[in-house]
């Protein structure tokens, strides 16, 4: 506690020792007002102007008409828009403000920029002329090789055996036997008699029915079919042969 105490004496001690210097003053400038000259007024006059411009190689196309009377201010000015549209405004003008219409005559178009680059003429060199240099031609003689000498071999040529040509045998044709044509009993067609006037009328006015054939022609006809459908081989041979056989005995 102490210590603090003593710090402080110390402090305090120091500050009164530093000079204190009042803050300096300084009076604020006076410029004098500005003189100007006697102003007038005037009464408002009336007037008219009009004006344009065009210039197509820029493409500026506008112009200015206005009118006053002293009172009222009215006038028109018009300018041709990059889009190919006539903006037109006509306007009025007084001591109660300002009043604009606004129009748009045309449709705006957007063409492709094709941008156009000059022509510049194809530059011309000329060939450049160099001296021919004149070398005399070289003239070299032509070679002469001798053609080599090979020593020749001093063992037999190969001599290598020849084989006869193989032949084959040739086997006759084999022969088979021939068979007679099997023939079928013909039948005779049938015959129907012919109908009288009466039954002819009946038969037409009865229903159609399917023709009645005897059972045994049915059977000739289907052993017949049977017989025709069986291959003839070497099973059916035999038969044939003993027939024949038994034919040749009979006789």
């Amino acid at each position: 506690m102490k210590i603090a105490i003593i710090a402080a004496l110390v402090v305090v001690a120091l500050a009164s020792e530093k000079p204190y210097y009042p803050k300096p003053t300084y009076p604020a400038p006076a410029y004098p007002p500005p003189a100007y000259g006697k102003s007038y007024d005037y009464a408002p006059m009336p007037y008219s102007f009009d004006w344009a411009v065009l210039d197509q190689a820029s493409y500026n196309d506008f112009g200015q008409k206005e009118t006053s009377d002293g009172k009222l201010v009215s006038g028109t000015y018009y300018v041709v828009l990059p889009d190919g549209r006539r903006q037109v405004v006509t306007y009025k003008a007084d001591d109660y403000g300002y009043i604009a219409d606004v129009k748009y005559d045309g449709e705006a178009k957007y063409p492709e920029y094709k941008p156009a680059y000059p022509a510049y003429p194809k530059p011309a060199y000329a060939p450049p002329a160099y001296p021919k240099p004149a070398y005399p031609t070289p003239a070299y003689p032509k070679p002469t090789y001798a053609p080599p000498a090979y020593p020749k071999a001093s063992y037999p040529e190969p001599s290598y055996p020849s084989y006869p040509r193989p032949s084959y045998p040739a086997y006759p044709r084999p022969a088979y036997p021939s068979y007679p044509r099997p023939s079928y009993p013909s039948y005779p067609k049938p015959s129907y008699p012919f109908p009288s006037t009466t039954e002819a009328v009946i038969e037409a006015a009865a229903p159609v029915k399917e023709a009645e054939i005897p059972a045994e022609a049915i059977t000739e006809d289907a052993e017949a079919a049977v017989a025709v459908t069986e291959p003839i081989g070497e099973a059916a041979a035999a038969p044939i042969a003993s027939e024949a056989e038994s034919s040749t005995d009979a006789a």
